[in-house]
């Protein structure tokens, strides 16, 4: 019925960014003032860039770059490969979770498996409705929309 994207990209994990553009800034103006804190610095995050780039592919490779709802369910993919799927008439519930500021939903099925909507998925409300609305699972208090 539709495709939700995930516009983001590997490499725009904060946990690979903020380093390297730290790393960029302290190299750079540690050269330019002549340093060798901003030098040091630099390295060092540098660094801790380079350590963080397996960490950050290895979680990427399991980030839905889209999901895809249909008639009978919804899939999560990467790039292509279906990492989840959910049948309608296995799902339990629809539960939204709020971490670091953040709002995800969990399409949860089984009691313990669950497809997680992230909000970098361009039009995750609008995925999350239709999700109620194709699925028939009732929402709980705090996932009913706001007047």
């Amino acid at each position: 019925m539709r495709v939700y994207v995930n516009d983001s990209r590997w490499w725009q994990n904060a946990s690979f960014a903020l380093p390297l553009i730290v790393s960029v800034i302290s190299l750079v103006v540690g050269l330019v003032l002549q340093r060798a804190e901003g030098i040091g610095f630099g390295l060092f995050a540098a660094v801790v860039t380079l350590i963080m780039i397996p960490v950050v592919l290895l979680t990427w490779r399991s980030t839905a770059t889209s999901i895809v709802l249909t008639k009978t369910g919804a899939d999560a993919l990467h790039v292509g490969k279906v990492l989840h799927h959910v049948d309608w008439r296995d799902l339990q519930r629809i539960e939204r979770v709020e971490y670091l500021g953040n709002t995800r939903y969990k399409l949860v099925h089984h009691d313990t498996e669950f497809l997680t909507v992230e909000s970098e998925i361009e039009e995750s409300a609008d995925l999350v409705e239709t999700a109620f609305a194709l699925s028939g699972v009732p929402r709980q208090a705090e996932d009913a929309p706001k007047a």
